[in-house]
Formats: C-alpha cells, sequence, structure tokens
C-alpha cells in the first residue's frame, strides 16, 4: 500500500521508486505561503512578547528608583520625627548649663539634671528601646560584652557581678551589648 507523497518526502526514496509526484507547483506555493504567514505571525508575537518585556524590564526600573525615593523619604521623616521629640531634652541640658554658670545651687543642678534624664528615658522607652539587665545575671553573650573578670569567691563563675556600661534592647534586638566584669 502507498501512501501519497508529501513535499517534505524523498523523492527518489526507494518507498516511493514508481510512485508518480502528484504535487503541483501551486500546492507548493500555497504550502509555501502558508509557512510565510505562520512565520510572519510567529515574528509578530515575537515582537510583541520583546515590547511586552521591555516595558516590564522599564516600569520594574521606575518602581525600584520609586521604592529607594520613598525609603530616603521614610528615613527622613522618621529621623526628624526622633529629633523633634529630642528637642525638648537638648533644651533642658542648655537651661541646665546656663543655671550652672549663673551659680545655682547644686541641688537645683543636680534636680534638673536628673528630671533631664527622665525625660530622656521616657523618650526612648516611647520608641521602644528597653534598659538590659545585666548585674547579677548569667553571663550571656548575646546580651553582654566581658571587659574583664573578677574573682569572687561569694558567686558562682560566669555572673555579671558589675555593669561598667549598659547595654539597650530596641524590641527584641541588642542595640547595644551591656559591658560587664564577670565573675570567674
Amino acid at each position: 500500500m502507498n501512501e501519497p507523497e508529501t513535499p517534505l518526502q524523498d523523492q527518489n526514496s526507494p518507498e516511493n521508486a514508481g510512485v508518480e509526484n502528484d504535487v503541483t507547483a501551486e500546492q507548493v506555493e500555497s504550502d509555501l505561503n502558508t509557512l510565510d504567514n505562520e512565520v510572519s505571525k510567529l515574528n509578530e508575537e515575537k515582537a510583541q512578547i520583546h515590547d511586552q518585556l521591555l516595558r516590564t524590564m522599564a516600569d520594574f526600573q521606575n518602581f525600584r528608583k520609586r521604592t529607594q525615593q520613598e525609603q530616603g523619604l521614610i528615613r527622613q521623616y522618621a529621623t526628624e520625627s526622633l529629633i523633634m521629640t529630642l528637642l525638648p531634652v537638648m533644651d533642658n541640658f542648655e537651661r541646665t548649663v546656663a543655671a550652672a554658670e549663673k551659680g545655682a545651687p547644686m541641688e537645683s543642678l543636680i534636680s534638673g539634671v536628673r528630671a533631664t534624664e527622665k525625660q530622656f528615658r521616657f523618650i526612648i522607652e516611647a520608641q521602644g528601646i528597653t534598659k538590659i539587665n545585666a548585674v547579677g545575671q548569667p553571663y550571656d553573650s548575646d546580651l553582654h560584652e566581658a571587659i574583664g573578670t573578677v574573682d569572687s569567691p561569694d558567686h558562682a563563675s560566669e555572673t555579671v557581678l558589675e555593669e561598667v556600661e549598659p547595654g539597650y534592647k530596641m524590641g527584641d534586638k541588642v542595640i547595644r551589648h551591656s559591658k560587664v566584669r564577670v565573675a570567674k
């Protein structure tokens, strides 16, 4: 049983020996036109996809630039807001220094400094900053920075005996380790 020959089959192959060529020039031309149309459609589709890709890349670059600008503005406004809350503390320190220069009594100056410290602590606590409790606690390298050891038969080894500089956390993140001396 012989199958009809298609334009892509080898006309000289042994399977086609003795079979007459029924393909006309019009059919070949029609097939070529069909293929040309398909190639044209594919090229148009490729051009559209390429254009979409370029637009998407441009949109992404614009988004990235906009996001960077917005982050810069957020940082600026956050810093401005914090500074605005700290300015009254600065004013109180300046008033205390001016009072000291005018010869105010020591008790009055100490009282002014304590009030300013209290005001400052209130501001940083409102920002979510808390002091790390160190003295009497077991040494923890995640919270403490040991700057020395002390011989102490009265305390367990690795117990924080002295806080040289307090540490602080913002939420769960340590923003400054407590500098401590530890029992050995």
